[in-house]
């Protein structure tokens, strides 16, 4: 059965194209984004900004700047009591589903991603963890809202110990927004019974993204007198992928290695999804 993609999200895709179609621009030397959010009970809406500026390598390096509240800093008691309530929600949340072997294993990755300078910031703006934890995509998806709120709360406990009272009631303000009931996944068993009860169906949903890409990379790159053969046009779109999408294909659960493979196998079982025409040898 073919899933049919809301047109809402068409429509979001369509300008986050045009937003990286942008960035790739050589010209652009530094640039500045701001996103409004409208919730309910608030009087004014939240405004998120993204800054990037070019180097002379070409790298174009983007950040979130922070403004603190400085009216929003608490006492030490206090900050230590909710860091500590922080971490206590995330336990609860990991006993009560039973996922403590997989655990125990990701708050040693915690620990080290720390010590290698990664700060929660970066988790929570450069990465799809918190992608994961709201939507619910990858097959463990349960674990990135308690891996969001885990780092901002040791982040907490090191800003609190350095005496750095701001950065601790922000790393509070993000542990216990990560940390509430309704951002935490319920019944994480219950999504295992459910793919394992589609058979391949889900683990074929999770590739769709890639698909999708496959199709476009085709016509994209297709040369104007069409493919020298199927096997030149698989390189070609496998080699796109993995220069310019890797995040995507590993997202989708798919190895590189492998990709050439795989996209031939789309290909004989769907030919007419993966239309690519072959140059005349005459």
């Amino acid at each position: 059965m073919k899933i049919k993609k809301p047109e809402l999200l068409i429509e979001a895709e369509k300008k986050l194209k045009k937003v990286g179609d942008f960035l790739r621009d050589k010209s652009v030397v530094s640039f500045t984004m701001s996103v409004k959010l409208y919730r309910d009970g608030l009087s004014a809406p939240k405004t998120i900004f993204m800054q990037g500026e070019r180097s002379i390598d070409g790298a174009l390096t983007t950040y979130f700047p922070r403004v603190q509240n400085q009216d929003a800093v608490q006492s030490r008691n206090a900050l230590k009591g909710k860091l500590e309530s922080i971490e206590e929600r995330v336990h609860e949340y990991i006993v009560e589903n039973a996922l403590d072997a997989g655990w125990k294993k990701l708050e040693v990755s915690i620990d080290e991603a720390l010590k290698s300078a990664l700060s929660a910031d970066d988790l929570e703006y450069r990465s799809f963890v918190p992608i994961h934890a709201l939507a619910g995509r990858s097959y463990e998806a349960h674990f990135c809202a308690p891996v969001m709120a885990t780092v901002y709360a040791k982040e907490g406990e090191k800003a609190l110990a350095k005496g750095n009272l701001n950065q601790a009631s922000y790393c509070v303000d993000r542990g216990l927004h990560w940390s509430s009931p309704e951002i935490f996944i319920p019944s994480p068993n219950g999504r295992f019974k459910e793919r394992a009860g589609t058979g391949g169906v889900g683990k074929h949903l999770r590739h769709e993204p890639v698909k999708d890409k496959v199709v476009e990379l085709l016509k994209e790159l297709e040369p104007n007198e069409g493919w020298k053969s199927t096997s030149t046009a698989i390189e070609s779109v496998a080699n796109e992928l993995i220069s310019n999408h890797s995040r995507l294909v590993e997202e989708c659960c798919l190895k590189t290695e492998t990709l050439p493979r795989t996209i031939r196998g789309w290909i004989q079982a769907n030919p007419k999804r993966y239309t690519h025409h072959i140059k005349s040898k005459i």
